[in-house]
C-alpha cells in the first residue's frame, strides 16, 4: 500500500510540474527584453506620450501579455509610424499593434484575437462638408494621410489609384490643415479623430462622416523576433486576457483621460509627435 501511495504521489507531482511548464514560457523568456512601437495618431488606442513612451489601450494589452511570460518591454519610441513599421520588418522592433493587411503580413505574424474595433471616418472642414459615396468619389480633393497608415487592402488600393494624397508624419498636422481649409478630407479613426479634435479645441471647425471601413487592432510580432518561438503560447494567453471585456473598456477609459490630461499641459497647437 505504501508503495502504491508513493507511486501516486510521484505521478501527481510530475503532472503538476508538467502542467506548470505547459502554461509558462521557456525559461529563456524570463530574461528577454522586447521592443514595442506604435502609431502616434490613434488615442486612446495608440499614441506616444511626450516622454516617448508608447501609450494607449493596445500598449497596455501588450505589456500585460508580456508580463505573464516574465518578458520585459522596452516601450520607448522616438520615430513615426512609418519608421515603426520598417523597424518591425527589419527585426529591430519585436511587437506592435495595428490593422492587418497583405503587405504587413509578409513580415509580421498576427495573434488571432483582436483588441478593439476602429471605425474609419472622413474628417472635413466644418464649412465644407463632404459626403462619402465611395473612395473613388473623393477624386480631385486634397486628402491628408498619415505616413504608414492603412485602411485595409481595398481602401488602400482606391486611395492610391484615384486620389492625390498629401502625406504627413503627424495626425495633428492633418487636423490643423483641415481647420485652416488647407485640406479637404482626412480619413482616420472615428473615436481617435474626435478625441484629438476635442483636445486641440477644434470641435467647431471640423466635422466628419462615416465610411464603409471598419477594422480591428491586432498584436503583430516581427517574424524576425525571438517572440515567434512562443507564438502559440502568446496566442492562447492573449485570448484568455481579452476574454474579460472589462479589461479593454476600462483601459480605453483610462487612456482617454490620460490623453486629455497630457494634451491640456501642451502648448496651444503644438500637440504630440
Amino acid at each position: 500500500m505504501r508503495a502504491v501511495i508513493l507511486a501516486l504521489s510521484l505521478l501527481l507531482s510530475n503532472a503538476a510540474i508538467w502542467a506548470a511548464e505547459s502554461q509558462s514560457p521557456a525559461p529563456q523568456a524570463t530574461h528577454l527584453t522586447v521592443r514595442l512601437c506604435g502609431t502616434t495618431a490613434y488615442p486612446p488606442n495608440s499614441w506616444i506620450a511626450p516622454s516617448g513612451r508608447v501609450e494607449g489601450v493596445n500598449a497596455m494589452v501588450v505589456r500585460t501579455l508580456m508580463t505573464r511570460f516574465g518578458i520585459t518591454v522596452d516601450d520607448q519610441q522616438n520615430s513615426n509610424w512609418q519608421r515603426c513599421l520598417k523597424e518591425i520588418e527589419l527585426g529591430n522592433v519585436d511587437v506592435l499593434t495595428g490593422f492587418r493587411n497583405e503587405q504587413r503580413a509578409q513580415y509580421m505574424a498576427y495573434l488571432d484575437t483582436p483588441i478593439v474595433k476602429e471605425d474609419i471616418n472622413l474628417f472635413y472642414p466644418a464649412n465644407q462638408p463632404v459626403e462619402f459615396q465611395g473612395w473613388e468619389s473623393l477624386t480631385g480633393l486634397r486628402v491628408g494621410v498619415l505616413m504608414g497608415d492603412s485602411f485595409g487592402d481595398r481602401a488602400d488600393a482606391a486611395l492610391n489609384q484615384y486620389l492625390s494624397l498629401e502625406w504627413v508624419s503627424s495626425q495633428h498636422q492633418n487636423l490643423l490643415k483641415l481647420a485652416d481649409n488647407r485640406l479637404d478630407v482626412v480619413p482616420m479613426g472615428r473615436l481617435s479623430g474626435q478625441l484629438q479634435i476635442d483636445a486641440l479645441g477644434l470641435t467647431e471647425k471640423i466635422g466628419s462622416t462615416a465610411t464603409d471601413v471598419s477594422d480591428y487592432w491586432y498584436v503583430g510580432i516581427s517574424k524576425k523576433s525571438p517572440l515567434m518561438q512562443w507564438y502559440p503560447e502568446l496566442n492562447r494567453a492573449l485570448a484568455e486576457l481579452l476574454s474579460d471585456a472589462t479589461f479593454v473598456s476600462e483601459g480605453v477609459r483610462q487612456q482617454r483621460a490620460l490623453y486629455l490630461q497630457t494634451m491640456a499641459r501642451m502648448p496651444l497647437r503644438q500637440g504630440l509627435p
